[in-house]
Parts: structure tokens; sequence; C-alpha cells
């Protein structure tokens, strides 16, 4: 018996750390519970749902950082940088070094998780004058790895880009954080050319292997939401509410509560209980939609007004239990 009982402490013992991540499972998304019924809220009654961006934004970032599991270099547990665009920063100069000359123009750039370098050439110079082609030497790049190390490449391109057209380099690695130089020239004195160059930023895609990958989806797109120039405040709203519901137990606890109301709608109507208030969900939409219609035929001629009171009385018929 005495056995028994130390093997029995001996698994408490080993299952602690287990409970003390569950936990702290529950305690993020206990918060985000709290945040998101916050981000409803404000989206329901925010009378310039403009104003609000800040702390909407503000809001949902810090759920998404935290469900990702920050660590301290600048990496997630559950999320990853991809080789796809998330962003780009980009410039715009006019080249007028001939391509033959030792020194081109030089065009530099900097960014955050840089992965690629481009170059495009417009078809046009400015409003009505055509572009020229631009010869496009080197781009070299510095770069600091997420692990610290510094990284120099020189990447020969070597290659003519044609106006309307555009040409890139690929990084060795996604870089934590870049500066590019674009070595550029045109064909003749003559011929002045307008560039664009870009350093293609990488995209953090989360990990669906992670529990909270269904939240952190749909924050996401909440996100996206809250940070357009006009906000649509019933697709925000809607977002939102599945937001919750995506979280653990929403949906039974709410499926519950509205079994429980219209188990009180139905009781309170056998005993023809006043409850003193009218909520939503009291009526159907064909309910609401019959007394919009004789609130219609009320304010028409006087034969309207007669069949309206005779439909408001068979209404009543068949609500009464």
């Amino acid at each position: 018996m005495k056995n028994n009982a130390l093997v029995v402490l001996a698994l408490l013992f080993v299952s602690l750390p287990l409970f003390a991540i569950d936990t702290n499972a529950d305690k993020n998304i206990e918060n985000l519970r709290n945040d998101l019924h916050a981000l409803s809220r404000v989206t329901g009654v925010a009378e310039d749902l403009g104003r609000s961006r800040q702390v909407l934004l503000a809001i949902t970032d810090a759920n998404i950082e935290t469900l990702r599991g920050p660590r301290g270099d600048g990496t997630y547990q559950w999320a990853s940088l991809q080789r796809e665009e998330g962003g780009r920063v980009t410039d715009e100069k006019t080249i007028e070094h001939v391509h033959t000359e030792q020194e081109l123009r030089y065009i530099t750039l900097t960014a955050p998780n840089a992965y690629r370098a481009e170059i495009v050439v417009p078809r046009k110079r400015g409003t009505f004058a055509a572009n020229n082609r631009v010869w496009v030497r080197n781009v070299i790049v510095d770069a600091t790895g997420f692990d610290g190390k510094t990284m120099h490449h020189e990447l020969a391109v070597n290659a003519w880009v044609n106006p309307g057209d555009a040409t890139g380099v690929a990084l060795p690695d996604i870089a934590k954080s870049a500066k590019a130089v674009f070595e550029l020239g045109v064909e003749s004195g003559s011929k002045a050319a307008v560039a664009q160059v870009a350093l293609v930023q990488a995209k953090l895609v989360d990990d669906a292997r992670s529990t909270y990958y269904p939240a952190v989806t749909k924050l996401v797109q909440v996100r996206e939401l809250a940070a357009a120039r006009d906000m649509n405040r019933g697709a925000l709203k809607n977002t939102i509410d599945e937001a919750i519901l995506a979280l653990p137990g929403e949906l039974e606890r709410r499926a519950a509560e509205q079994a429980r109301a219209a188990e009180e709608r139905r009781n309170a109507a056998v005993a023809g209980t006043l409850r003193g208030a009218i909520a939503v969900g009291d009526a159907t939409p064909d309910v609401t939609a019959e007394l919009a219609e004789i609130s219609r035929m009320l304010g028409g001629t006087l034969q309207e007004q007669t069949d309206a009171r005779a439909r408001l009385e068979a209404l009543l018929a068949k609500l009464r239990p």
C-alpha cells in the first residue's frame, strides 16, 4: 500500500509541468476570449470606427504576437518567415551613368526580412516621355542573419532590362536585416532612364501544428479588416464573432445559451408570463416580416388598414400557445 502511495506521488510530481503548460494555454485562450469580446463591443458601439483603429490593431497585434510564441532572437515557436512576399521596400531614381563607365549609378536600400532584390523599368519616364532600357551590373548585399552572423554577397546580374520588364536576384538566405546597393547604367548619355528598385520582404507564415493556429488565422483576418482604408463594420463584426466561435467550447456554450433562451420563451408563452422586455431573437424572421407588412398596410388606404387589422388578429392567434 505504501509503495502504491509513493507511485501516485511520483506521478503527480512528473505531471506538474504538464499542468503548468495547460494552465498557461488556458490563460492565453481566456485572455484572447476577453479581448475578442472587447473588440466586438468596440466595433459594435464606436460611432466613428476609424478613430478606434489604433485600439483594434493594438489588441489584435498583441494577441497574435503572444499566440505565435515569440523568442528572444526575433523568431517564433509557431510561425516562420517564408520566401513569399509579405511586403517590400522600394525606391525610384533617374539613371544617367553610361553602362560602360567604371562607376555606375548606385541606389541603396535597407529592409528587414529581405529575401530578394528586384529591378523594374517602367514603360514611361514621365507623363509622356518613353523610358529607356537599364543595364544592371551587380547587386551588392550586406546582411545580418537571425543567428547574428553578417554576410556579404556580390550578386552578378549583367543584364539589360527593357521598359515594362523587370529582373531580380535571390538572396541566399532570408536576412534579419539587409542593405543592398544596386549598380545601374544606361545605353548612352542621351538615353536617361528611370528605374525602380526593391527589396522583397519574407512573409510570416503560421504553423498549422500549433494549438492556437485556428485562433491566429482568425486574428489575422480581423487585422486585415481593421487595417483596411475603408473599414467594413459588418464584415469586421462577423469576423470577430467567428474568431470567438473558434475558441474551445465557445460554439457549444453559445448553442446551450440559445437552447436555454428558447426554452424560457416557450415556458413563458405557455404560462402567459410577461418578462417586461423584448429581446433580440424573441421573434422569427417570418414574424418580423409579417409585422413589417402589417405596419406598412396600416399607413395605407382604409381597405388596407382593415386588412392589416385582420392580419394582425390572425398572427396573434397563431402565436398564442
